[in-house]
């Protein structure tokens, strides 16, 4: 499964130190894992759809990673904290 980057998740991503960006690169891969082998999902990460293409996911306990599934990528779409999030949305419908 391929990886894409929108400029929005880079432009946060490329701010956050080590540590939380090793978050968000953990549960990325666990997701692709899953998605590629088609197993179930973790409930620890707090997978949540968000609207008709995007969902949700938690790289930690106030870190969010927002994407989008096609059939064969998985697009990355912004990251940040609920209230963050939040905006976002508000901002990008």
């Amino acid at each position: 499964m391929q990886v894409l980057y929108f400029n929005s998740f880079l432009r946060v991503f490329k701010k956050l130190p080590g540590p939380r960006q090793t978050q968000i690169n953990n549960v990325i891969a666990g997701l692709v894992y899953c998605l590629e082998n088609k197993t179930v999902v973790s409930s620890g990460i707090g997978l949540k759809k968000l609207s008709l293409r995007l969902w949700e996911v938690r790289a930690g306990i106030d870190l969010r990673v927002v994407f989008s599934i096609d059939s064969d990528a998985l697009s990355l779409v912004f990251a940040g904290n609920h209230d963050e999030i939040r905006k976002y949305l508000k901002h990008n419908r």
